[in-house]
């Protein structure tokens, strides 16, 4: 078994034991549920697991100790990876230190080809702020694509014309300048009622 565990060869046992430890803990109320602390924690009860800490309860224990000082819940944020579509510079600089002040991870990209692709390839992808508007494209295809893969996002537009296609109407809108920090707690609860 000790040879097996050093080349990453796991048993039926093996995966079941991880999966109940990353299970129990990921599920606790401490717990920031964004992909990032989710990817994080399976790699570290792997992690553990493969150094020879196979006893399920001391598995668990001593992950739990890692988890709650690395992944609690510190703010609403913590552990969340966000598509940021904006062309604007200094406002995308802007979003992206409020956003990573709070703990999210930030993608950010400035074109609708650019989003496009993340969008259709990421995945651990939590959520999504989107411009109407990049650089005289409409990021409506962007938004297609994000609701194809259930991630929830919301629009953020600079221009006083709400007017939205009747498929995204109701789609939450934040009008510029907005506070960032509540436009991605938004696509944060929007996420959660997806899950359930």
């Amino acid at each position: 078994m000790t040879v097996a565990l050093a080349h990453g060869i796991f048993s039926h046992y093996d995966v079941q034991v991880m999966r109940q430890v990353f299970t129990k803990i990921s599920s606790e109320p401490w717990f920031s549920p964004g992909a990032g602390n989710r990817a994080a924690l399976a790699s570290c009860v792997m992690k553990m697991y493969r150094r020879g800490l196979v006893c399920p309860e001391r598995l668990e224990a001593l992950c739990r100790l890692v988890a709650h000082k690395k992944f609690s819940l510190q703010s609403a944020l913590g552990g969340y990876r966000f598509l940021l579509a904006e062309d604007d510079y200094h406002v995308a600089a802007d979003a992206r230190q409020r956003l990573n002040s709070l703990g999210a991870e930030v993608l950010s990209v400035s074109s609708v080809s650019a989003a496009l692709d993340i969008a259709e390839h990421e995945h651990g992808l939590d959520g999504a702020l989107l411009d109407v508007n990049l650089s005289g494209e409409m990021v409506y295809s962007v938004a297609a694509v994000l609701k194809m893969r259930h991630i929830p996002f919301a629009f953020v537009t600079g221009s006083d014309d709400r007017l939205l296609p009747p498929f995204y109407r109701n789609d939450k809108i934040f009008m510029k300048p907005t506070d960032w920090a509540i436009a991605a707690k938004h696509v944060v609860r929007r996420q959660r009622l997806l899950a359930v």
